[in-house]
């Protein structure tokens, strides 16, 4: 506490203090971990140095925190869907743009000349850096907070995420179209979650009631119906697997 006091205000670093504190909610106590965050080895060869090994360390924690979140989010849902949507929220992609948000890149030491053009995958590594040193500094209680109160749950979009993923709507109405079924979104319910809109939507088929789905827009809240939809009419009739084989 005195340590995390002093970083605060009377350090040498404590800019980056403050830096690492806005975005993690957390002190740090050991500082070299996170000044080791943003050496790239463009700069820094030496293993002890640069940020590769925190990157290593970063990759298994958020595995494994995100499998968790995902695990406790969806109880009644396969291995192979929470296996999908975890390779969804971890890749590349999303942990680039979540490192540039956070304004990673304005801290981070490389060498311009050597790199060229090819950084667009190193704010992500330098987020998984971070999340090696946050674990190193804190420990997993703290570091798994992090990433399921803040990333998970404020910077990243899960349901945004299954629904751009898969379109489960568009699946639903190509079924109902397929067995001339009158298919219907209606919004069941409009409130308020903190200061964001949230939505429940029912589907109807032929006027009775089969699933509702929630979500913070509608497009959401009717992926999340649909793909319940799918859950309860049986995956493989919505898909068209039994149709397939019958007419095969």
């Amino acid at each position: 506490m005195i340590e995390q006091f002093y970083n605060r205000f009377f350090s040498s670093d404590k800019e980056l203090v403050a830096f690492i504190k806005g975005i993690t909610g957390i002190v740090p106590t050991k500082i070299k971990f996170y000044k080791q965050v943003f050496n790239h080895r463009s700069i820094f060869a030496q293993p002890e140095l640069n940020n590769e090994r925190l990157e290593l360390l970063g990759d298994s924690i958020l595995d494994a925190c995100v499998c968790d979140y995902l695990y406790k989010k969806y109880p009644y849902k396969g291995e192979g869907f929470i296996t999908l949507l975890r390779s969804k929220v971890v890749n590349r992609k999303q942990l680039n743009e979540l490192g540039e948000r956070i304004g990673l890149m304005t801290k981070l030491k490389y060498h311009k000349r050597q790199i060229g053009s090819t950084t667009k995958d190193m704010a992500g590594n330098t987020f998984e850096a971070l999340v090696g040193a946050l674990y190193l500094d804190a420990g997993f209680d703290p570091t798994k907070k992090f990433i399921q109160k803040r990333v998970l749950s404020q910077l990243l979009d899960i349901d945004e995420i299954l629904a751009t993923e898969i379109d489960f709507k568009s699946k639903l109405y190509q079924f109902a179209q397929r067995e001339s079924k009158v298919l219907e979104f209606t919004l069941h319910e409009q409130s308020k979650k903190g200061n964001r809109n949230y939505f429940v939507m029912h589907i109807m088929i032929n006027g009775e009631f089969v699933a509702a789905g929630e979500g913070f827009n509608k497009k959401n809240a009717e992926q999340n119906a649909a793909h319940n939809a799918i859950q309860v009419l049986g995956k493989d009739v919505v898909l068209g697997t039994n149709h397939a084989e019958k007419s095969s």
